[in-house]
């Protein structure tokens, strides 16, 4: 529990009793979206995956935001612009990612249950790389590359 404001992330303020996101007041937000609701600071996103990103400067690694956990497309936005990558695990995270800006050599594809529909756009869209993590897997990249007549490189790794 929170005793004091100072405990408190920047982002959370009191004026009086009433509590403020960044410079949003929740009560007004609750009057006018109702509740439960998700709020969330873009400031505060930007602030922590910056913080990251610098952190690891020196061997520059790509930092890929798990879409599964929220595929906010503001978030995705703010995040491409910063340069992250994406680690998507369906056509829809794939396509929604691409949408709102996270370059296709950003993005890697893993999960168990990737479709033959999945993999095919996957590899058209030159992502960076897929993870293999069913045995059948490989052999349908490459049944998929040999139907396309594909004469392009896929990355992939084995987990």
């Amino acid at each position: 529990m929170v005793n004091k404001i100072s405990e408190l992330p920047q982002i959370l303020s009191y004026n009086g009793n009433e509590l403020f996101i960044d410079s949003f007041s929740c009560r007004k937000i609750a009057a006018e979206f109702g509740t439960p609701i998700f709020c969330y600071s873009i400031t505060q996103v930007e602030k922590n995956f910056l913080e990251l990103k610098n952190s690891f400067k020196k061997i520059s690694p790509l930092i890929c935001y798990a879409v599964k956990a929220n595929f906010n497309k503001n978030i995705i936005k703010l995040l491409a612009k910063n340069g992250a990558g994406a680690d998507v695990v369906s056509i829809g995270e794939l396509k929604h990612c691409l949408k709102y800006g996270i370059n296709p050599n950003k993005i890697v594809f893993s999960g168990v249950g990737k479709t033959n529909e999945e993999l095919e756009f996957a590899i058209k869209k030159n992502i960076k790389q897929i993870i293999k993590e069913r045995e059948e897997e490989l052999d349908d990249i490459i049944k998929i590359c040999k139907v396309n007549k594909l004469k392009k490189k896929t990355k992939i790794s084995v987990r």
